[in-house]
């Protein structure tokens, strides 16, 4: 029987520095590289238009590299354990040998069910043909003290090399391809609600991805380190602009690690170092992130401790003014001008740097009284960018629901935010045209004349206050059970850096909880 080895892309749309993709063409066998269509994907409440687009141009991009390799991208339709469940059946039939390489998803609960189902079914009908590749924070523990060395070290190592040609049987590919397969040009087609022209920074695609990184490095990465807090730079570039693609796969986190020490090693300016730095370690905390959702992909909308699950429920039934302040806050009409703003600037672009999404966060769920999980699936729905594992975590922080042995969190106050991030008004003007020409004084004051504009829809200080307060009942109660559990005897002052724990019985497990939510 001749052999076949099928490589399945997911969130890894790219040839460079992909394991299943170089083991797959090292085995030295003829190659099927295929990418499943889910309905799941489109039925799912946390699809994004702008995202899918993204990931169509992507599988556009891939197969075109696949083309100079001698190949191409086969795209199948259906649910993804039928699709190869048949697949497998059909090219035994044949007279051929398949095997399996993909790698490991960890977006979403979903999808480690499906992975499992997948290797259930694939085993029972041909034993050791599936080669599952996970990455290497998914193979070490949920915490281990050398956790960082062993991060720093993998991402410094070797890369895996890009194919230099892809062998492809051509009745392999006629055979795949009455499976339902569809053309990239069928695909847009059919899916064309996700296609549709609308504001965009990014573009998607492997190449792209590399041109992007090449821009962030060649310049933009000055002053990296305080413009990511400023709306309106990083709108302009001032930010790296991966995200997406460190999401879909299009690059990997270590190609743009190691490309980032590169440019630090040659640096000169401490501000260059400094911005570099920061960079660096924004993509550590990405994947620590990552790693987390392996362990524990329930967090992707249950609370992280049960004392909130009353306060933090996506099926309470909100009050009518609580439903108000939702729709106000989606629709980018609440009165609170950077709030608006970069509501206005997630619907219209699909991107928000991560400081106004701190922001928009913490007053949907303090000030507005509307469960996290909501905010969470909106901006899955908005978000290019839409990250699973940070988004769902971030918002938990956000609400004041992680890392609860800290005696206090972060609530932004829009109007501060607006005088420190956006004194000049470039951000409000482009996103909040109706209140051009008023300067910041008249704007913060509520001295601005538009009878378009709304006056804010809730007292700030008021909510913060009430609610607020019943969000610090709530981490003190944890923080007594977790200290009564952890045998805490004594925490020391909060400052920036690790807080000392002193403990009956230290260990990581321990320490990790203690320190969770800290990045």
């Amino acid at each position: 029987m001749q052999k076949v080895n099928i490589i399945w892309f997911r969130r890894d749309l790219r040839l460079e520095d992909n394991q299943a993709v170089f083991e797959a063409v090292q085995a030295g066998e003829a190659i099927l590289p295929i990418f499943i269509i889910d309905p799941y994907f489109y039925s799912w409440p946390e699809v994004g238009q702008k995202r899918v687009r993204f990931m169509f141009e992507s599988l556009q991009n891939l197969h075109l590299n696949l083309l100079k390799l001698g190949s191409e991208l086969v795209i199948l339709e259906g649910n993804s354990v039928e699709i190869l469940s048949n697949l497998q059946k059909l090219l035994l039939s044949n007279n051929f040998r398949p095997n399996l390489y993909f790698n490991a998803d960890v977006q979403t609960e979903y999808g480690k069910i499906r992975d499992l189902e997948v290797q259930t079914n694939w085993e029972k009908n041909h034993p050791n043909s599936l080669h599952i590749k996970r990455a290497y924070f998914l193979q070490l523990q949920e915490r281990t003290d050398n956790w960082h060395q062993e991060y720093i070290a993998y991402q410094n190592g070797p890369a895996f090399s890009h194919p230099n040609n892809v062998k492809t049987d051509s009745e392999i590919v006629k055979l795949a391809k009455k499976l339902s397969n569809l053309t990239l040009a069928e695909l847009k087609t059919k899916y064309q609600q996700f296609s549709a022209k609308t504001q965009n920074l990014f573009n998607g695609g492997e190449n792209e991805a590399h041109n992007v990184l090449k821009s962030f490095l060649d310049g933009r990465f000055e002053g990296y380190h305080w413009k990511l807090s400023r709306p309106y730079l990083a709108q302009l570039g001032s930010t790296s602009q991966l995200s997406p693609h460190i999401m879909f796969g299009t690059i990997s986190p270590r190609q743009v690690w190691q490309a980032t020490r590169t440019k630090l090693e040659f640096a000169t300016s401490p501000k260059s170092k400094m911005s570099l730095n920061a960079f660096l370690d924004r993509l550590r905390w990405r994947d620590s992130f990552t790693q987390r959702f392996w362990f524990h992909a329930e967090y992707t909308w249950q609370n992280r401790f049960p004392e909130f699950n009353a306060l933090h429920n996506p099926e309470r039934q909100l009050t009518d003014q609580e439903i108000e302040y939702f729709e106000r806050w989606k629709a980018g009409t609440t009165g609170f001008v950077l709030v608006d703003a970069s509501m206005r600037q997630l619907r219209e672009q699909g991107w928000l740097n991560f400081r106004m999404r701190a922001m928009v966060a913490t007053f949907l769920t303090i000030n507005c009284n509307v469960p996290w999980q909501l905010g969470a699936r909106h901006f899955m729905n908005n978000l290019v960018d839409g990250d699973m594992c940070i988004n769902a975590w971030q918002w938990q922080m956000q609400a004041g629901i992680t890392n609860p042995l800290s005696p206090s969190f972060r609530i932004y106050d829009p109007n501060k935010n607006l005088a420190t991030k956006d004194q000049d008004l470039n951000y409000t003007y482009f996103w909040v045209p109706e209140l051009t020409g008023c300067n910041l004084n008249q704007i913060l004051q509520g001295e601005y004349v538009s009878s378009i504009y709304p006056r804010p829809m809730l007292n700030f200080l008021e909510t913060k206050k009430i609610n607020g307060g019943i969000v610090s009942n709530l981490r003190k109660i944890v923080r007594t059970r977790v200290s009564e559990k952890l045998g805490i005897v004594k925490l020391a002052p909060k400052i920036r850096t690790k807080p000392k724990l002193i403990t009956k019985k230290a260990d990581t497990r321990q320490i990790d909880l203690f320190n969770e939510g800290n990045e």
